[in-house]
This record gives C-alpha cells, sequence and structure tokens, in this order.
C-alpha cells in the first residue's frame, strides 16, 4: 500500500508509506517500532479507514477497506483502536463512553449494553469508576476506560497507538499489563509502541519501519538480538 500527503499548499508531497506490503495473522502480537516520522501511526490509521491509501489494498477478514462498498462504520467495530490520548467523550461518563458506542453502532439495547460494560469496567481494574467523569481519572484509568469502549464492539482485531507514551511512568506498566493479557488471551494485535521489553516479552514479530518502508521484520528475539540492517542496528543502539 502506499500513503502521501500533500503539505505547504500542495507543493510538497510527503509519502508517509511507501510499498508497504505485509499481513497479520489470526491471534498474532505485531509490534511496530521505528523512529519518529517512519510511518508507524500512519500505517495504524489506514488498518481502520482512519487514513485512506493511494495505491493496493488492505484486507480485514476478507473486507477490502479501499473498495468503496465497504461500510466503514461495521468495519471500524471489528477493528478497535486505543489512542495515545484516550479520546473520551469527556461529557460522559465512563459508564456511558462504553455503553454509546454499543447502542449508536452495535444497536444493543441499554440494559445489555450496561452489562457488558460493567463487565468489562471489571475487567480492566477500575469498577468503582463507572460513574466519574474522565477529568476525574489519572491518564492511565482514562486509558483503561478506551480499551474498554474497543473491546465493547467485541473486534477481531485491536490497534494502539503509542498507547502509553501520554502516561506518567507509574501507571505504564498498568496499562502494559493489561495489553498482556489480550494478548495471551488469543486477540490479534497491532501495537505501535517504544516500549522495548514489551516487545522482546509479548510479540510474535517485530516490524521495523523507516522512511515510510518496512525496513526490517522478524522474532523479537532475532530482531533485538541480531538485527540484520545498519538502519536498525542504529535505531537500536540509540534506544537500548
Amino acid at each position: 500500500m502506499s500513503r502521501r500527503f500533500s503539505i505547504d499548499g500542495g507543493k510538497t508531497v510527503v509519502t508517509a508509506l511507501d510499498d508497504v506490503s505485509n499481513y497479520i495473522d489470526r491471534g498474532e502480537v505485531v509490534v511496530i517500532i521505528g523512529p519518529s516520522g517512519s510511518g508507524k501511526s500512519t500505517l495504524l490509521r489506514t488498518l481502520n479507514g482512519l487514513e485512506s491509501i493511494d495505491e493496493g489494498h488492505i484486507l480485514i477478514d476478507g473486507v477490502d477497506l479501499a473498495d468503496k462498498k465497504t461500510n466503514m462504520n461495521t468495519l471500524r467495530a471489528d477493528v478497535g483502536m486505543v489512542f495515545q490520548h484516550f479520546n473520551l467523550f469527556e461529557n460522559k461518563t465512563c459508564l456511558e463512553n462504553i455503553v454509546l458506542p454499543q447502542v449508536v453502532v452495535l444497536k444493543k439495547n441499554r440494559e445489555e449494553a450496561e452489562r457488558v460494560a460493567r463487565a468489562l469496567l471489571e475487567r480492566v481494574g477500575i469498577p468503582d469508576r463507572e460513574n466519574n467523569y474522565p477529568r476525574q481519572l489519572s491518564g492511565g484509568q482514562q486509558q483503561r476506560v478506551a480499551i474498554a469502549r474497543a473491546l465493547a464492539m467485541k473486534p477481531k482485531m485491536m490497534l494502539f497507538d503509542e498507547a502509553t507514551s501520554a502516561l506518567d511512568p507509574e501507571t505504564v506498566n498498568g496499562v502494559l499489563s493489561l495489553m498482556k493479557e489480550l494478548a495471551y488471551d488469543g486477540m490479534t494485535m497491532a501495537v505501535v509502541t517504544h516500549e522495548m521489553g514489551f516487545a522482546r516479552e509479548v510479540a510474535d514479530r517485530v516490524i521495523f519501519m523507516d522512511g515510510g518502508r518496512v525496513i526490517e521484520e522478524g522474532s523479537p528475539d532475532r530482531f533485538f538480538d541480531a538485527p540484520e540492517s545498519d538502519r536498525a542496528k542504529k535505531f537500536l543502539e540509540q534506544i537500548l
């Protein structure tokens, strides 16, 4: 797939993704790493249609995102996404943040949606926060609500875009532990992160990107212990 952006009034074209071709198997955890501006987040955003592509195809469980007939709302229910900055409704309680998309998108009745929401708040470790608003929560708690909201849609795949980078150090481990639980439960996951310990421990495969391209990929042990490309070696020398 390819994705290009025009900037400066269309005078300059930046290629965010350049001939990227890859796959994610059902139940696989793929961690995408690389320097800032390498195309990691853009790649993730294309996987649920938040960014369109200029060339190529993206197939999610046989559904082509590049097909104009594809119902993107239905597709996004199948591909949950957790962002860096939570994106919760500030005027809604934690419970309502999880209930609302179930009612609007999945057409569930409210009683069932609330039952699911409460069960998920229990799962993510904050059952006592259902009546709190996002402003009354820590960053880590807000991210847990965001994860619960995504899970409420019963997604086939979860995307995490730097889900811990906006958190203070004391709350990072809690969110990473929750992500690990999802991985161990068999959730298909694509994760953009700078948490190399998480990548080494949880990933089935690591993809390294630079300049909008996939430079290298492999198992965590092979990538971290014996990277093949000079660019990956230099990157790891700077961050490890």
